[in-house]
């Protein structure tokens, strides 16, 4: 096997490492999901979850997995039983779990594990890049109305704790399109906006961020129906895309969805003003709110 026990810091990588590690051993015995769920009795879904890292697995079911699969190497199962008990340790955002969606808690962890992502905005500002001002309008607004100012709060602290891999570990590359629209819309106010959009300059300049604009001339394009994203990961870990549907953000790992996601991500770009144009843009529209 390759790369097992490699470092990794994220739980949710050693989770996605660790199901890689267990599929193709599957695969190597000749054997189905389906039969390794009735082997070991355990219900219908189990085998799938694991092996694409959305749920963390008990050392020893790992060890009932490798006996199953014959894998009598020492080194080997005591590497995957570290693999598997790193990967039950707590994530830095489990303090705010309460207030997350499953599909939230999917998507920080991704955030937090992947070496790069493209993502497409079309009505507002990226939570990474946003200030704790238009991040609080945001909430505050769209948000359920039955928030609190305490939930709010705690709300934007989460916000603004995700951008430190941008900011301070500096371990995600960001590659962001936005649509003009999300410049003109007016979140939080005048002032607001005009710091949210002085902001977003600021961080055009940091390395490792490249934002681009989509212009209203460019008319229609490969995202118009909304929100799209690609996660890419350090070593082997596979690509993992999203997108918007009407029941919320869905997370596509089939590799003809994510190539399809990639494609339309990279017609965007291709469309978008260049990253320089779009920071002129993004300067002459601040200054439009500001003398509002």
């Amino acid at each position: 096997m390759e790369e097992v026990g490699r470092a990794v810091t994220s739980p949710t990588v050693r989770r996605r490492q660790l199901g890689m590690e267990l599929r193709q051993l599957r695969e190597a015995a000749g054997l189905t999901g389906d039969q390794v769920t009735e082997r070991l009795g355990w219900y219908g879904a189990k085998v799938s979850r694991i092996e694409k890292g959305r749920i963390s697995v008990p050392w020893s079911d790992v060890m009932d997995l490798l006996d199953l699969y014959e894998v009598d190497d020492p080194a080997t199962r005591e590497a995957l039983v570290q693999l598997a008990k790193a990967a039950r340790q707590r994530e830095w955002w489990q303090p705010y779990s309460d207030m997350l969606s499953k599909n939230a808690r999917t998507y920080i962890g991704l955030e937090s594990a992947a070496e790069s992502l493209r993502t497409y905005q079309p009505s507002s500002v990226p939570g990474l890049l946003q200030t704790s001002d238009y991040a609080r309008a945001i909430i505050t607004r769209a948000g359920p109305l039955t928030l609190g100012q305490d939930e709010i709060g705690r709300r934007v602290s989460l916000r603004m704790k995700r951008q430190a891999v941008i900011t301070e570990a500096g371990t995600l590359r960001l590659w962001a399109v936005l649509d003009e629209a999300a410049l003109y819309r007016e979140i939080g106010g005048p002032e607001v906006m005009h710091e949210q959009l002085m902001h977003l300059v600021e961080m055009a300049h940091r390395p490792g961020v490249d934002i681009q604009v989509m212009p209203f001339s460019a008319g229609p394009h490969a995202s118009l129906s909304g929100m799209i994203g690609v996660f890419s990961f350090p070593g082997s870990d596979p690509d993992v895309a999203y997108v918007d549907s009407v029941s919320g953000t869905l997370f596509l790992e089939r590799a003809a969805d994510v190539q399809a996601t990639t494609s339309a991500f990279q017609h965007l770009s291709a469309t978008a003003l260049s990253p320089a144009a779009s920071v002129d843009l993004i300067k002459a529209i601040a200054g439009r709110h500001q003398t509002r």
